[in-house]
């Protein structure tokens, strides 16, 4: 049996209602500025799909944005939204799953994170490393987790047919965002094929 489509007509947001369902946001889930204020305003957006209304009245429309943002500097002032945190435990879990600096950057900054912040949480993360270590950290943990190179479980004896392996794992860990100074070191020197496509700006 297929599910009906959700076709209830939510009534028109206050002030109230967006202050609790931050709340409710925020109790479920850890987030930046940004993901709390896109949370709110579709609220508002879906708002004005559904009562004509709504949709013609700025004035209302405005109040609630005001209203958006006194929500969010209210939770940054109480410290239930930090996206400087926020940054720190997420450049945290990913680094231990094994993703580039220049992944995690893409990532955050997808999150609203300013680069500023996303820069610090990078820093304090990988602060007794240096960078290319913890590149390399990284780099390595993706490999053992995906089995690449020196933590493959396989043993390849035909040369073709590992050389194609050694062209997808290369790939794979180019794709992560490594630079290819780290990809040969983490794969015990494979070899990129110039006319395969591993990713953009990469070193």
């Amino acid at each position: 049996m297929q599910n009906k489509p959700n076709n209830r007509v939510r009534p028109i947001p206050t002030p109230e209602k967006l202050a609790a369902i931050a709340l409710h946001y925020l109790a479920k889930y850890a987030a930046s500025e940004a993901s709390l204020r896109r949370v709110l305003q579709n609220r508002l957006y879906r708002a004005t799909l559904q009562h004509p209304d709504f949709a013609d009245d700025r004035e209302r429309q405005a109040e609630l944005e005001t209203a958006i943002e006194a929500i969010i500097e209210k939770h940054r002032r109480l410290g239930s939204l930090n996206d400087a945190l926020y940054a720190e435990t997420k450049v945290r879990s990913l680094r231990r799953a094994g993703r580039s600096a220049r992944l995690i950057s893409q990532k955050l900054v997808g999150h609203g994170i300013d680069k500023s912040l996303i820069k610090g949480a990078i820093e304090t993360v990988d602060e007794d490393q240096s960078p290319d270590a913890a590149e390399f950290a990284a780099a390595t943990a993706l490999a053992r987790k995906r089995k690449l190179g020196p933590f493959r479980t396989t043993d390849i004896t035909d040369a073709m047919a590992r050389r194609k392996i050694e062209q997808k794992e290369v790939g794979t860990l180019a794709r992560a965002g490594f630079s290819m100074h780290v990809i040969r070191r983490v794969l015990g020197g494979a070899t990129l094929d110039p006319d395969e496509s591993y990713g953009d700006d990469w070193d």
